[in-house]
């Protein structure tokens, strides 16, 4: 079953200017949609960016989970960076960045009380483990 997103704007031009940057997995979607959007509002004040994000099109039902994706501009993800990783890091440790990345915006979620999983785009290799725990 697929669902399609109400996104603040449809121009398919928006989605040629961002990249895909999280990857979502939901049991609950509309519950964590709404967290969803409170807590990447939040990083947008943070890095004073405006509509830096955009959801994907559809997301899919798959026993008994939601998956959908989430677009960042380029420049939110280089502000996202900037604010969460310290100056001195090695920009050569891309997967202690990416975990460092993942955690804070899970944590975030989790806070708000969603029991959605977050992980990097098309990162399988990294969580693979914790992905495969999430879809048993």
């Amino acid at each position: 079953m697929d669902i399609i997103l109400d996104n603040n704007n449809d121009n398919r031009q928006d989605y040629e200017e961002m990249i895909p940057f999280f990857s979502i997995a939901s049991k609950n979607f509309d519950q964590d949609l709404v967290i969803l959007k409170k807590v990447l509002h939040q990083f947008e004040q943070r890095t004073h960016s405006e509509n830096a994000y955009k959801f994907s099109e559809r997301a899919t039902l798959a026993a008994g989970w939601w998956f959908y994706d989430i677009f960042f501009k380029h420049d939110f993800v280089q502000k996202i960076f900037q604010l969460l990783l310290p100056p001195n890091y090695s920009h050569k440790d891309k997967k202690a960045a990416t975990l460092k990345i993942v955690d804070t915006f899970q944590d975030q979620i989790k806070k708000n009380g969603s029991d959605a999983r977050i992980k990097m785009f098309g990162d399988i290799p990294i969580a693979a483990g914790w992905w495969s725990w999430l879809l048993r």
